[in-house]
């Protein structure tokens, strides 16, 4: 039969080390991942005016910081009063949102609400206290020893990372200030040009690989 005639391929051990050194540089990760272009982002820092009703703008770029939409504002303003709880299918997905919040901004009234909203037994629950902006920065602001290195950086000047950090709220000697990214560009990534030789000199090895695979079996057959 076809198949009696098959007979198995064997390789000279340097040609075996050879092979399996070239799959190891294409499958580690840094070259691994074809070379190309990866995101840049710059970070800046904004001043907290405390005493400014504009702050409530400011803030709600913390992540757990929600801009208030009409349906949440609504509820917000009735559990500023008394605990308002609601079946979890009759409430909006904004609605339902306030649970990953710790406030909610009223930007048109100019005020923060501390929030506690849980979902159990499909029924939602809602508490909420008017608060102030220094009261929000209070609570949520960092030191700079705290903070990721291009957000602490950012405190002196834009600084830029390919690493997406969420906003922070960083202790300044002035106050607080809201630091979070600025802008975002596509540049070429950091290890191109070592990735690319790389890529080179695991191809070569595998090709030398192969061609001696088959200069060993013909020394063999002949």
């Amino acid at each position: 039969m076809a198949w009696a005639s098959l007979r198995p391929i064997v390789v000279s051990a340097r040609t075996a080390v050879v092979f399996l050194v070239g799959l190891a540089i294409l499958t580690q990760p840094i070259v691994g991942d074809a070379p190309g272009l990866e995101d840049s982002y710059t970070y800046g820092a904004t001043p907290l005016a405390l005493d400014d009703g504009e702050t409530v703008a400011t803030l709600h770029h913390h992540p757990a910081v929600g801009y208030g939409v009409a349906d949440q504002l609504e509820l917000v303003h009735r559990a500023a009063n008394d605990t308002v709880s609601q079946p979890v299918d009759a409430v909006s997905p904004a609605v339902e949102r306030m649970t990953s919040f710790r406030y909610l901004a009223d930007d048109p009234g100019d005020q923060y609400y501390r929030i506690n909203a849980r979902v159990a037994n499909g029924t939602i629950t809602l508490d909420a206290t008017p608060v102030s902006a220094r009261t929000v920065a209070e609570d949520l602001a960092i030191a700079p020893a705290d903070a990721a290195a291009p957000v602490r950086d950012a405190l002196d000047g834009n600084a830029t990372s390919h690493t997406k950090y969420p906003a922070a709220l960083v202790r300044t000697d002035g106050g607080y200030a809201l630091v979070r990214v600025v802008a975002t560009e596509r540049v070429p990534e950091p290890y191109i040009v070592p990735k690319i030789a790389a890529y080179g000199f695991a191809v070569a090895l595998l090709v030398w690989g192969v061609l001696s695979v088959y200069r060993e079996r013909v020394e063999r057959d002949s």
